[in-house]
C-alpha cells in the first residue's frame, strides 16, 4: 500500500460565515488538484471553528472563584481563559478538570479529555473554542465536496493536544464523516492456532500523519489530503465510536 500525503493549495483566508466545503471545492478547481473517491481530507479546527464565530472576547467572561484558585496554582492561565475551560467541561465545579503542575486537563460532555479543553489563544482578549459539533462539521464538509465535485471523501477534523507526560503536541481527530474511527486487525498466532484481535485509533493515525504537512498555525495549510490508505467508507462513524468512556447523558442525547 503507498499512501500519498498533500496539503490542499490555495486555501484563502477563512472568515466566520465562510463556508469551509465550498472553498476547499473552489481551491480544488482553480489549481486543478486531484482528488478523487475514498480521499481523506483532514481539516484543522481552527478552520472551522473561525468559519463557525467560535472566536471568544475574554472582555465578557467573568472568573468564578474556582477559576481565580486554578490561577493562583497556574499564574500564566488567564483565569478568564481557565474559566471558559470549566465552561466547556460543561460541570462548574471543575469535578471534570485535571491540573498537574502547568497542566490543565479538560473532560469534555462528550467524553473527549484535551489539554484546556482544547481552547486556542488567539491574543490577550481573544480565544478559540472548538467546533460546537466536530462530526456535524465534517459531515458539511463531505457532502459540498460531493454535491460541487462529485467525489466521495472521508472528512477529519483536527486539533492538537498535548500529553502531561510529554513534551510538544501532536494532532488527533475531534471530528470525523465516512472515515471509521477504529481499525481492527486480526492475526492468526502460528503456534496456538488463536485469532487475536488489535485495535487502533484509525483516526488520530491519520490526524497525526496530516499534520506532518499541516504543522502548526502560521503554516497556511488548513487543509491535507490522504489518498491510498484502505477503509470502508461509514456515513455513521462518529467520533464517539473511539471513545473509551462516552457518558451515558451525551450518548443519549445525540442518537441518530
Amino acid at each position: 500500500m503507498k499512501i500519498n500525503v498533500e496539503a490542499v493549495p490555495g486555501i484563502p483566508k477563512i472568515n466566520i460565515g465562510d463556508n469551509i466545503g465550498d472553498f476547499i471545492a473552489l481551491s480544488i478547481i482553480k489549481s486543478s488538484f486531484e482528488i478523487k473517491d475514498g480521499d481523506i481530507l483532514c481539516v484543522a479546527s481552527k478552520a472551522v471553528s473561525t468559519a463557525e464565530g467560535r472566536d471568544i472576547n475574554l472582555s465578557n467572561i467573568k472568573p468564578s472563584d474556582l477559576a481565580n484558585q486554578i490561577h493562583e496554582k497556574i499564574p500564566r492561565k488567564n483565569p478568564r481563559v481557565i474559566q471558559k475551560i470549566i465552561d466547556e467541561t460543561g460541570d462548574p465545579s471543575g469535578g471534570k478538570l485535571e491540573i498537574d503542575n502547568n497542566y490543565i486537563g479538560a473532560w469534555l460532555p462528550n467524553g473527549m479529555r484535551l489539554t484546556s479543553a482544547g481552547i486556542d489563544k488567539i491574543d490577550f482578549e481573544h480565544v478559540m473554542l472548538l467546533p460546537e459539533n466536530p462530526d456535524l462539521s465534517a459531515k458539511k464538509i463531505s457532502e459540498t465536496l460531493q454535491k460541487r465535485l462529485n467525489v466521495k471523501v472521508g472528512v477529519i477534523i483536527t486539533d492538537s493536544d498535548g500529553r502531561i507526560e510529554k513534551l510538544g503536541a501532536t494532532q488527533i481527530a475531534i471530528g470525523l464523516y465516512g472515515v471509521p474511527a477504529l481499525r481492527i486487525s486480526e492475526v492468526v498466532d502460528i503456534n496456538t492456532n488463536e485469532t487475536k484481535k488489535s485495535t487502533e485509533t484509525f483516526c488520530d493515525l491519520l490526524a497525526a500523519t496530516a499534520a506532518l504537512i499541516m504543522g502548526q498555525r502560521g503554516t497556511n495549510k488548513p487543509i491535507v489530503k490522504i489518498s491510498g490508505v484502505e477503509y470502508e467508507f461509514n456515513e455513521n462513524s462518529q467520533i464517539i465510536d473511539s471513545l473509551s468512556r462516552v457518558p451515558k447523558d451525551y450518548f443519549n442525547s445525540h442518537k441518530k
